[in-house]
């Protein structure tokens, strides 16, 4: 599990600014990961499609 992958699963319960300081990481960086998430699970998708069908 990365640091992100932490972050993301309890921000609910202790907020994004403390865990990305008790980790080490920038919030920015946190977000920037967040948002590139979803665009590489969309590529992992499409890959996994082609495999498939060639």
């Amino acid at each position: 599990m990365s640091r992100f992958t932490f972050v993301a699963d309890h921000h609910d319960a202790y907020g994004v600014k403390r865990l990305c300081r008790l980790l080490h990481v920038s919030r920015s960086g946190f977000y920037r990961w967040r948002q590139a998430a979803p665009l590489d699970q969309e590529t992992m998708i499409q890959g996994t499609s082609r495999v498939q069908s060639g």
